[in-house]
């Protein structure tokens, strides 16, 4: 971690706070010199606390499953089960779209919105956005912030798999 400089030192502590280790898609971020501008980027954009925590993190583990990034899913299942309380099953459930019995209905439309989200974002399933904004109380607000998960997850996906490619 040495060949970094402090403010990306500073946030590589942050994720290894926030995650319990830091995920390779962040160093990677930190080889390209572009982490301490992300880890900025992602608290003003799904992180304003606009979405509840749980749905970010099954939209996260729904994301990252549906692209195929191994290890930003098991980052957010152990952040589900850490924080949460999930177990391996309810896991193997939300990804097998057989949603566990824990799960409310809002929390089913967002993994159901991050399917969508993952697979084409042009499709969004338009009856998702208008269920969760009209019967489950989900803002503008906290829809952009799933949204702008999305994005985050899928750039940071798409930039660990081009540099593990080339190292």
């Amino acid at each position: 971690m040495n060949q970094y400089d402090d403010r990306t030192k500073k946030v590589l502590h942050e994720v290894q706070k926030y995650y319990g280790s830091i995920p390779n898609t962040y160093y990677a971020a930190a080889d390209a010199g572009v982490l301490p501008r992300l880890w900025a980027l992602a608290g003003v954009t799904f992180k304003t606390g606009k979405a509840e925590h749980e749905d970010k993190r099954i939209c996260a583990a729904v994301i990252a499953h549906t692209l195929g990034v191994q290890e930003l899913l098991v980052a957010h299942l152990m952040i589900l089960k850490k924080e949460m309380g999930w177990n391996r099953q309810q896991f193997e459930e939300l990804l097998q779209e057989n949603y566990p019995q824990r799960m409310n209905e809002r929390q089913i439309l967002v993994a159901q919105l991050a399917k969508s989200l993952a697979v084409n974002p042009i499709n969004v399933d338009r009856n998702v956005l208008k269920n969760l904004e009209e019967y489950h109380g989900v803002t503008k607000e906290g829809i952009a912030e799933l949204i702008a998960l999305h994005g985050f997850v899928r750039y940071m996906a798409t930039f660990v798999s081009v540099y593990d490619m080339a190292h």
